[in-house]
């Protein structure tokens, strides 16, 4: 899959690039000045977001992984059942249609990862325009429970990159919701999706808040808050 090279700065700060794919692009960085800043403001930023929400390994996890890797086969076992004879009329017909199922999933797999592409991309442009913003700011804060939130808010693009960490998870009726705080009623900024710990969320609305903070909605969120944030931090 081919790239344009300007689309790859968050992928090679986040070191998700192929061996081939980093060699080219660094290549482009000798005579890209935009990208090389780009891409040294996005690793400059990743550092400081992987620091806030960083978690030292408890002691006892080297001895469990040691244990797992002793009980844990490191070959597979070997093959005792005859394949059937190429003679038998069986076998090109369980060959063609191998590949025919193949060739399906193979396409459909390609869809998806063309999707999913697609969609890490434009989410690497928002975040990388967020993050390099001359205007960035960022705010961090631990919960008494353990869980962190990190805010990089940009009062230009009127934008921010939300990541959270050890946020416990909820009852299916129930939902974190972002919102907007300041002079004027709470904004919702939309709701804290916990299936990818790992992914920052990007959402807009920013405008003169002077705080962000994190509730317990109903399912689905709710327009204005419904109880007492547990999480709030301030903006530049």
């Amino acid at each position: 899959m081919t790239h344009d090279q300007h689309d790859l700065a968050g992928p090679y700060a986040l070191d998700a690039l192929t061996d081939t794919e980093r060699r080219r692009f660094e290549r482009h960085l000798s005579s890209c000045t935009a990208c090389a800043e780009e891409a040294a403001g996005l690793r400059e930023t990743t550092t400081r977001l992987a620091l806030a929400a960083a978690h030292r390994p408890p002691a006892e996890l080297r001895g469990r992984v040691m244990a797992e890797i002793a009980r844990t086969r490191q070959s597979p076992p070997p093959l005792t059942r005859r394949l059937p004879s190429p003679r038998t009329g069986a076998l090109p017909w369980l060959a063609a249609a191998a590949c025919l199922v193949l060739a399906l999933l193979g396409g459909g797999a390609a869809w998806r990862f063309q999707r999913s592409a697609d969609h890490a991309q434009a989410l690497n442009r928002q975040v990388s325009a967020v993050m390099t913003a001359s205007d960035a700011h960022t705010s961090t804060t631990r919960s008494p429970a353990g869980a962190t939130v990190t805010v990089v808010s940009s009062r230009s693009l009127g934008k921010a990159v939300v990541t959270a960490s050890r946020l416990p998870h909820l009852p299916s009726a129930r939902t974190y919701q972002m919102w907007w705080l300041g002079p004027t009623a709470p904004r919702s900024a939309g709701t804290l999706d916990l299936s990818s710990k790992t992914r920052p969320i990007v959402t807009a609305g920013l405008g003169e808040a002077q705080r962000f903070g994190v509730t317990v909605e109903p399912a689905g969120g709710s327009p204005q808050p419904t109880s007492a944030p547990i999480i709030t931090l301030a903006l530049s």
